[in-house]
């Protein structure tokens, strides 16, 4: 069988169709987010939240037998938790709800947030607790009825855990943990660790800076040591111990290049992003947090994590399309040795594996959603359980996620069509923000901060072919990352703004005084011309929709928040004239712009 998805898949890749050539294929699948399946507590039943189809599936262990769930188109169903009656819960990332499944029907639809992420089920209040990526989190009675309780957190919110009666939540690109108090508000905050990296990147001329080079790319005094900070933290799972578990990706903080390898050569310790696991004993009001270990995985993109009853380790690595194994209490702590390599790995070939369970027993089980099929691993011996529905592949959503000999895939800098909110340094270029692809990107030609790539295809033979050293995107490729990403919308606005205030900030922002609306008009709020406004340079308009969720702001990432970029950065009165508004109408601006 797996030769046969082989097959499906190399012709997929080579394009074959019998539309037209100048006819773009149509775009199959959503971005990668990992966490989407769940082994339930009896161990005889897991149950598949499957986004690219829109569909709960009901797996039957014992017989293989499947039940189909159907939902609305654009639900995205993404996180999943069993409460004590049985009942599971499922979070419609797109659908702005959670679903309630008992037995094998739907029995409850509750709105919640634009954009629902993590789930926890409270034992003590037998209530779902859910964290937003607008920052709210929601708590609902698990046996049904309205919300008792919504309050803002922050922003980019991921999962939430319940640990020892104590609640957390993550943060998605920030990669920190946010203990909070019995009300829901930050009693502190845990940032996943930064470590020194030992890099060996050669990229055919472009080379790593000295440490203490005055660049603020690397640190220290040994050669060849650079930081590596935290970035993007796909998925957390409480451990039996009372630990968690964070799987997430570390930025090294060294120079770039636009040369052929620019972002990595290839080989040992040359990409800039390494995929890690990190434990931590979490902070419980009397005592602080204390990351117990940070070791490095070998793969890209680490988008899910389960753990066992006897604390055994599983993390899917979408881009390596491998699993890693590995006992928490024998992860190899971060030393500077580079190379390391924690946990064995194991391919399935079926794919990119998206989501990884254990169940009761500790049989392993792992998703692949193009086949689409479950592999459980019990004792070393696999068994495939084929799920209903075609083979699932779209040639650009593939290249999206595929590793390259630079150890980067594009979902590393872009998670879920996104950003990293990371600033990199390059040597030909300086400073750059990664850009955020969701939202209407084929509208948003030209591409880069300068404009300088006209069109996606010129971008994907320039940064996946030649700054990545990935192959050369065929013609398939070319005709199908658009539409995939074209999917993808704009990160939602807060839920809970002023509203009062955001009425007062459009006025501000439409007004002649501000002369806002000289750049950023229509759907877009941009007009894409390349202009000079102080900031260092001519730098393409941006699109100001979703703008709420991109700190840090501008090219340099010099604003840190909206409100910095008025008062501490920005260009001054050649970027809009706001020197004239008071503190109070600023406030009112930043407002408006959080509702876009």
């Amino acid at each position: 069988m797996n030769k046969l998805v082989g097959l499906a898949l190399f012709a997929a890749a080579c394009g074959t169709t019998t539309k037209p050539a100048s006819d773009p294929p149509p775009s199959w699948g959503v971005p990668i987010t990992g966490g989407t399946i769940l082994a339930t507590g009896d161990s005889q039943r897991v149950v598949v939240a499957d986004p690219d189809r829109d569909r709960i599936v009901i797996v039957e262990l014992a017989t293989g037998k499947t039940t189909e769930i159907a939902l609305q188109a654009n639900d995205e169903p993404g996180r999943l938790v069993e409460d004590a009656a049985g009942r599971i819960h499922v979070a419609l990332r797109r659908g702005g709800a959670v679903v309630t499944v008992q037995g094998t029907d739907i029995v409850a639809r509750r709105a919640v947030c634009a954009e629902p992420r993590g789930l926890a089920y409270d034992t003590t209040s037998d209530s779902i607790d859910v964290a937003c990526a607008t920052g709210e989190l929601v708590t609902l009675p698990a046996a049904g009825g309205t919300a008792s309780r919504s309050v803002f957190v922050d922003r980019d919110l991921r999962d939430v855990l319940i640990v020892h009666g104590n609640l957390y939540v993550t943060r998605f690109k920030k990669a920190e943990l946010l203990a909070l108090d019995a009300n829901g508000a930050i009693a502190s905050r845990t940032a996943m660790p930064t470590v020194k990296r030992f890099d060996q990147f050669d990229s055919g001329g472009a080379q790593p800076p000295s440490p203490g080079d005055g660049t603020g790319i690397g640190s220290g005094s040994d050669s060849g040591l650079v930081d590596s900070i935290p970035a993007v933290a796909w998925r957390a799972v409480a451990l039996p111990s009372g630990q968690i578990a964070v799987v997430h990706q570390r930025a090294a903080q060294r120079q770039l290049s636009v040369v052929h390898g620019g972002y990595g050569g290839g080989g040992c310790d040359s990409s800039p992003v390494e995929s890690t696991i990190t434990l931590v004993t979490p902070p419980d009001g009397t005592t602080p947090a204390q990351v117990v270990a940070t070791a490095p995985l070998t793969g890209a993109l680490p988008v899910d994590l389960a753990v066992s009853a006897n604390g055994q380790l599983a993390v899917a690595l979408a881009g390596g399309k491998t699993i890693t194994t590995a006992f928490a209490g024998s992860l190899v702590a971060d030393s500077n040795q580079g190379c390391q390599t924690n946990g064995q790995g194991s391919t399935d070939d079926l794919g990119a594996p998206t989501s990884v369970a254990f169940d009761g027993n500790g049989d392993l089980i792992a998703y692949y959603p193009e086949v689409p099929a479950l592999v459980v691993t019990q004792n070393g011996a696999k068994r495939t359980i084929t799920l209903p529905g075609e083979l699932g592949y779209d040639a650009g959503r593939n290249m999206f996620h595929e590793q390259t000999p630079s150890g980067l895939a594009c979902a590393s800098c872009h998670p879920e069509g996104r950003d990293d909110g990371l600033v990199w340094k390059f040597a030909e270029l300086g400073p750059r923000r990664t850009q955020v692809l969701a939202g209407s990107i084929l509208s948003r030609a030209p591409y880069h901060w300068t404009g300088d790539q006209s069109d996606l295809p010129t971008l994907m033979d320039n940064v996946f072919a030649v700054r990545m050293a990935g192959t050369q995107p065929t013609h398939s490729e070319h005709m199908s990352l658009g539409p995939f990403l074209e999917r993808i919308p704009a990160p939602a606005p807060i839920g809970m703004a002023n509203t009062d205030a955001a009425v007062r900030g459009k006025a501000i922002f439409e007004s002649s005084g501000t002369a806002c609306l000289g750049c950023h008009v229509g759907t877009l709020m941009s007009t894409k011309q390349i202009v000079d406004v102080g900031t260092g340079g001519a730098f393409k308009v941006p699109s100001l929709v979703g703008v709420g969720a991109r700190a840090p702001f501008l090219h340099d990432g010099c604003a840190a928040t909206l409100m910095d970029r008025f008062t501490t950065c920005g260009g001054g009165d050649l970027h809009g004239k706001t020197s004239q508004l008071t503190p109070a109408q600023l406030s009112d601006l930043v407002a408006y712009l959080e509702t876009l």
